[in-house]
């Protein structure tokens, strides 16, 4: 009888999951990896307890990969549909778009913290730990670099003009060509950690640094303007369709600024704000927070909603095809919040 009372809880707590459209699906692992959606719709995430997982936007797994070390890097779909991503076992691995594993290359550069990013035809480039940017030419097999002195947490970005910047721990932002010759490099008072360059429509390269500074400089890497917070950026920004700026802090808030660094607005979260902003159709952005907040904003930087998490939340969150919000907690809790959820998040805080 007890046993048949406990499956009857179990049931209607699965079924009060759906109704709020909210599915939950935990893991024993630490997440610090940003996911990313695939070509399919699916969404790809790694974890320190060394694993790479494909999930649909209905919390269903459907495949994973284990390596020999902790996976801390985000992954990166390729133009040829592959999934590439790095590791602390010092080997970079290749997927194919279900994840099912093709082949995996030992640059021994260290481990891996970056993402890597496409550059022309057949190319990647990803930061490393031992001072390189590395390049690997997929077509001919090959990997040659650029030598950089320090370790690389932030991850690069490929501009429009086909070269690449990069942010590290040497506090230099570094703007290097497909032949890894560094063509220009800024430098900042504090670290650039996981804060991937942002390049704006109208041409600026946007970084965030430890010295609680966002920097804005030009392909040249010759200062725009620079923003103070109160706290050390970690934050990757995101340029919303209206052409404004969006990044979180270690000082607790969200900040919105306009595309020449002016203050918007400012939302104070309970605790710092390590994720970086997403899109959630074109007049929405959402951030996670260390105080387990998934906040949306307008693009203005007016808090639309909040849905309270069981946890801390490092990585950032993404959008899936269906409308789908993603996001994972440190301690291995994966939420799907669906876009009628995130409707209904928006109208009770409308409501109040």
């Amino acid at each position: 009888m007890r046993a048949s009372i406990s499956i009857l809880l179990v049931l209607l707590r699965l079924l009060a999951t759906a109704q709020d459209g909210i599915i939950k699906v935990h893991i024993d692992g630490n997440f610090y990896s940003t996911p990313i959606v695939t070509t399919d719709g699916n969404v790809v995430i790694a974890s320190h307890n060394k694993t790479m997982y494909l999930f649909n936007s209905r919390g269903e797994q459907q495949n994973l990969y284990t390596t020999k070390g902790w996976i801390h890097a985000t992954p990166a779909q390729l133009s040829g549909s592959q999934i590439a991503i790095g590791s602390y076992d010092k080997q970079f691995y290749f997927f194919d778009k279900d994840g099912n594993f093709q082949k995996s290359i030992s640059p021994k550069a260290g481990k891996f913290f970056t993402e890597p990013v496409e550059i022309g035809t057949q190319k990647i480039a990803f930061g490393t730990g031992r001072g390189k940017v590395m390049f690997y030419d997929m077509k001919a097999d090959s990997l040659y670099y650029a030598k950089v002195g320090h370790i690389m947490h932030g991850s690069p970005l490929t501009l429009s003009n086909g070269k690449v910047v990069i942010g590290g721990n040497g506090r230099r932002v570094f703007i290097i060509d497909s032949a890894a010759h560094v063509c220009a490099k800024y430098k900042t008072k504090g670290w650039i950690m996981h804060s991937k360059p942002t390049e704006t429509t109208d041409g600026q390269i946007i970084v965030g640094s430890y010295d609680k500074h966002l920097y804005s400089i030009d392909s040249a890497a010759r200062l725009n303007w620079k923003y103070k917070t109160e706290g050390r950026i970690h934050s990757s920004v995101l340029q919303t369709p209206d052409g404004n700026i969006v990044f979180g802090s270690f000082d607790k808030n969200v900040y919105c600024l306009s595309a020449d660094g002016k203050l918007i607005n400012k939302y104070a979260t309970g605790n710092r704000v390590v994720s970086s902003p997403a899109m959630v159709g074109d007049s929405v952005f959402v951030i996670c927070g260390i105080d387990g907040g998934v906040y949306f904003f307008s693009t203005k930087g007016e808090l639309l909603g909040k849905f309270q998490a069981d946890g801390k939340f490092f990585s950032t969150p993404v959008t899936m095809h269906d409308g789908t919000v993603f996001c994972c907690t440190m301690k291995g809790s994966l939420y799907f919040i669906s876009s009628e959820a995130v409707e209904q998040i928006i109208s009770k805080t409308a409501d109040l």
